[in-house]
């Protein structure tokens, strides 16, 4: 394994299920007590033990019980960091939260002893989870007789999507931008549940291996129950579609995967494919309105994927309605100049709210009182949205104008904006220019802004609009020391 002790991680992240009495106070699958380790031979003597296996890597997504790291998904990759190094919040640079993790993080000082060792944290975390994947389908193909429904086809589908998702961010964070580094070295593509070091591959392998296990995924998760999204269900397992790594999240995921090489038609391929399925529709009016009786400020239905996080709360109150000190803020300026103030208003300035000290803040992750269950503790990881803007620009690249602005408009108008038309985008640079603005809007406090502009490898100063030098490295997080020492 890359740089892991195995014996320090091997069975921390095992959960346990419990029997549904009903629909209505059923639990999410990955909200259970936590059982004791247990032998391995034990572990995957049955269905259950997978399905443990499984939901700890879920777990692990948002922080692994193994590391100190402050959240994968829930914050490194979402509201934290990545969110800080696309300028979300324009006071980062000032904050003193977390010890001044975020200040750095601002400046881009990536050998600053805070920074230097979160990121650290997320290496190990991500690998973690994928040493307790391959482990898990090592086992698996021999022991698929023990499987009821189409749990085998689910698990090892989604064990592979993960797989997949785990590298795929890991290469974004330490590959080089795509556009220039596509031939240089990047991370391990670890397959193998092994305690030896994996060597580093050049980035078009590890994109070439993240398509080739997504593949594999879809195919299998083909099998399964892909009728409908479900919410909730008496087969635990089978509840909560989009808090798994379903097949329609396996698809979302390889447009985003193929774009990043650069393979447009694929790329627009599978978006479209997401969203003929019509799991997952564009909002049609603004349920994240401060008026709303219930207040879906994440447009929940357009989630494909998500992470559920009970510590969700405790990170978005630890960021943005802080006890003492400043909260991470976006000026009034600056937000003005990303959504507008005029009419029509978009709906997106509904994720911006007064916290508890009348102070303006960034409001995605708020828990208010009455949430729905099924709303409640989640962090997107893909979202509808970006597979429209993933047709429109790869629409756009291969010179199609009127599909492009088709698939950007019907998210505008999900927001409550008007449609663009070619008078307004009149040729591929414009069309370009406000596909970068919907990203901006759409991707607050989601990290996938910061993905964008290095992938495009666009001037991180001018787009994020910071005030700090940034350095050639800032798109590149440095590979952690002892994985240095390890692979010499």
């Amino acid at each position: 394994m890359s740089g892991i002790n195995q014996n320090t991680w091997k069975f921390n992240l095992m959960f346990c299920f419990v029997l549904l009495i009903s629909l209505s106070g059923c639990k999410k699958f990955l909200e259970m007590p936590v059982k004791d380790k247990v032998p391995q031979e034990a572990l995957f003597s049955n269905e259950e033990g997978f399905i443990d296996a499984l939901t700890g890597v879920y777990l692990g997504m948002d922080k692994p019980a193994t590391v100190s790291t402050k959240g994968l998904y829930t914050n490194d990759l979402s509201v934290g960091m990545l969110s800080v190094m696309a300028n979300n919040y324009t006071n980062a640079l000032s904050s003193s939260i977390a010890d001044g993790l975020y200040a750095n993080a601002a400046r881009y000082d990536y050998e600053q002893v805070g920074v230097k060792q979160e990121i650290a944290f997320f290496w190990s975390g991500m690998y973690n989870n994928i040493a307790n994947l391959n482990n898990m389908l090592e086992q698996i193909d021999a022991k698929a007789s023990i499987f009821s429904l189409d749990h085998y086809n689910k698990v090892k589908g989604e064990a592979l999507a993960l797989r997949a998702l785990f590298h795929f961010d890991l290469a974004r964070t330490f590959g080089q931008p795509p556009l220039t580094g596509m031939n240089e070295k990047a991370i391990p593509y670890v397959k193998k549940f092994t305690s030896t070091s994996t060597r580093f591959i050049p980035l078009h392998e590890a994109l070439d291996s993240c398509i080739l296990d997504l593949n594999k995924a879809n195919e299998i998760l083909a099998k399964t129950d892909t009728s409908k999204v479900h919410e909730g269900n008496l087969d635990l397992f089978s509840g909560y579609t989009q808090n798994h790594m379903n097949y329609w999240a396996t698809k979302a995921l390889l447009a985003r995967v193929y774009l990043y090489k650069g393979d447009y038609e694929n790329a627009m391929k599978m978006a479209k494919q997401v969203i003929a399925s019509n799991k997952f529709p564009l909002s049609t009016e603004n349920v994240a309105v401060a008026t709303a009786t219930v207040r879906d400020r994440l447009f929940s239905k357009e989630l494909i994927f998500s992470v559920y996080s009970s510590n969700l709360k405790i990170i978005n109150e630890g960021l943005f309605n802080v006890s003492e000190g400043t909260p991470l803020q976006l000026a009034a300026n600056s937000k003005n100049a990303i959504y507008g103030n005029t009419a029509p208003l978009d709906w997106r300035l509904s994720w911006f709210d007064n916290n508890t000290k009348n102070v303006n803040v960034p409001s995605k992750y708020f828990q208010d009182a009455n949430l729905p269950y099924i709303m409640q503790n989640i962090a997107p990881v893909i979202r509808i949205s970006e597979l429209y803007y993933i047709v429109a620009e790869c629409a756009n690249a291969m010179g199609d104008l009127p599909t492009g602005l088709l698939y950007l408009n019907k998210v505008r108008n999900a927001r409550g904006l008007n449609s663009l038309t070619e008078t307004n985008v009149p040729d591929k640079a414009a069309l370009s220019n406000e596909i970068t603005k919907e990203y901006k809007k759409e991707f607050i406090q989601e990290g996938q802004t910061f993905f964008y502009y290095k992938r495009l490898n666009k001037d991180l100063k001018i787009e994020s609009g910071t005030t700090v030098a940034v350095p050639a490295n800032a798109y590149v997080f440095p590979i952690p020391d002892k994985e240095v020492e390890n692979n010499k």
